[in-house]
């Protein structure tokens, strides 16, 4: 039994003075950040709630949202994440499958969620973020007069969940993932070594995703060595770029997405942004052409990770040496791997008779780490189902070059099957964002009468840009096989994503299978 939250108990100690936390004009210390933490860990306690007991966070990003991710888990209670995009229905599924015994609730999402309330049977207490009701606790009072001591609280590190993070959810019902202390821990320490570059109180960070999920994880490695975190409160690209130029940020993680508004925003060249160093990317696929765009703007500081909600990043790492614009034809092809696999990973690539695969061979990647989910939350099928011949199969493809980089083509439910031959969106997809009035695309798989599926592309252009369906078609044609190429092109203003921010292909999907002998993924 040992005391929760070590690794952010350190920092105080050595940097009680530093900038820890700033959020609009809140400007707080190690030292201050250090006792609010505490204060909402000793308020959770007087509500009975002990070891097992779970509390669900529904904040927007926030000073809150950043105290609730290390409180909770300071007090031995589990972590459960809402993505403030769900709707209330995805919400009580979310705290009825996690049996959450309390909510802590911004004020602008009560409304929606209230509705919902009487059909979670567990819940006992709600607390109101930003605003007083009667029927709810009051955040500043739930924390008023508390200790800003820590609590006395241990934890079995090995067997006590920290936290259960929910899947997105694109190929069926969200399952939970269930951390131990013990996973949060080897988490945030392999994070930590597989870092290229020291992070310490020189270091400013800026947060702009959902603390709730990835960005989360960046704050608490960023924190946990003493660096001053940013908060943002969302993503706009002119508060972005002020930030980083007022702030001298340092480091900031993007998904793909992120990069791309960034990289059009009309007056990026305006804002001086020499002091980023790192630019972290993951969650989703990064268009290469974009990727080079962005090192020609911010320079070599690109770093991406590939991670998962059952295994947090990195599983590979591509780090700058191999961010080379202007090299070897072998060079440059490595701006679409995920790179090569971390410490703390073993990675292999497996064909389906379960042999690894021979270079430029695609298979499913199987990881093995000490940072690996403990299980799927009340489901011990799926759970041993992912786990075959003490193997995580990821369900995602990839194959390996003779040098040990991972090239992940997609999920393996997102395959198209063309009469016969298989094709994986994601390489169609970068041959499409390659032409100069694509802002983004998708592409999927679609019924044909000859060929059983065909490629389908939508394609939203860039601001001025007009494209033709045939211009695409041909543009593909001379970079991809024939089999490979889209047969039809639609042009909209968006492309569906999740609420993670990853592109939604069974919404795509849905009005095409629809009523077809065929299970939408």
């Amino acid at each position: 039994m040992m005391r929760p939250g070590l690794l952010f108990i350190w920092p105080v100690s050595r940097y009680a003075d530093q900038t820890a936390v700033v959020f609009k004009n809140i400007r707080l210390s190690y030292s201050q950040m250090d006792k609010r933490v505490n204060r909402l860990s000793h308020g959770l306690l007087s509500l009975n709630l002990a070891s097992g007991k779970k509390v669900a966070v529904l904040l927007n990003n926030s000073l809150e949202s950043a105290i609730c991710l290390l409180s909770i888990p300071r007090a031995g209670l589990t972590y459960i994440a809402l993505n403030a995009r769900h709707s209330p229905r995805e919400h009580a599924d979310i705290l009825n499958d996690s049996e959450a015994d309390a909510l802590i609730v911004g004020n602008e999402f009560i409304d929606q969620i209230e509705p919902i309330l009487p059909s979670v049977s567990r819940l006992r207490h709600v607390i109101l973020v930003g605003g007083g009701r009667a029927d709810c606790l009051n955040y500043e009072e739930l924390v008023a007069d508390q200790p800003e001591t820590l609590p006395e609280v241990d934890v079995d590190y090995d067997r006590d969940i920290e936290r259960i993070q929910y899947t997105s959810g694109t190929t069926g019902r969200p399952k939970g993932v269930v951390w131990t202390f013990t996973t949060g821990y080897n988490v945030l320490t392999s994070t930590l070594l597989n870092m290229d570059q020291p992070i310490g109180p020189q270091t400013v960070n800026l947060n702009i995703g959902p603390l709730t999920h990835a960005a989360g994880l960046m704050f608490m490695v960023y924190y946990c060595r003493g660096a001053t975190n940013i908060i943002l409160p969302g993503f706009d690209e002119q508060q972005i770029l002020a930030t980083i130029e007022r702030e001298q940020v340092n480091s900031l993680l993007l998904i793909p997405t992120m990069l791309y508004r960034l990289l059009m925003y009309p007056d990026l060249h305006a804002y001086q942004l020499s002091s980023v160093n790192r630019i972290w990317y993951g969650t989703a696929p990064m268009a290469v052409e974009r990727l080079k765009e962005g090192i020609r703007i911010f320079g070599n500081v690109f770093r991406q990770n590939y991670g998962m909600t059952e295994i947090a990043q990195p599983i590979t790492y591509l780090g700058p040496e191999d961010h080379i614009i202007d090299g070897t034809e072998a060079q440059m092809k490595r701006l679409s791997s995920a790179g090569r696999p971390a410490m703390g990973v073993e990675v292999k690539v497996v064909r389906e008779d379960g042999n690894e695969v021979k270079p430029g061979e695609i298979g499913e990647i199987l990881l093995k780490s000490n940072k690996l989910f403990k299980a799927y939350w009340k489901m011990p099928q799926q759970t041993a189902a992912a786990f075959k011949d003490g193997w995580f199969h990821t369900k995602d493809m990839a194959f390996v070059d003779e040098e040990g980089f991972v090239y992940i083509v997609d999920r393996k439910s997102d395959m198209i099957i063309s009469g016969g031959f298989n094709i994986y969106p994601r390489e169609v997809e970068e041959v499409i964002m390659a032409h100069p009035g694509v802002a983004e695309t998708a592409v999927i798989g679609v019924p044909d009468d000859i060929w059983g599926e065909a490629v389908k592309a939508f394609i939203v252009p860039r601001k001025g840009a007009k494209l033709r369906e045939e211009e695409i078609i041909q543009y593909c044609r001379e970079k991809l096989a024939g089999y490979k190429k889209p047969k039809s092109v639609d042009f909209v203003k968006e492309i569906p994503k999740n609420v993670y921010g990853k592109v939604n292909r069974r919404a795509l999907k849905e009005a095409f299978w629809k009523g077809l002998d065929r299970q939408v993924h």
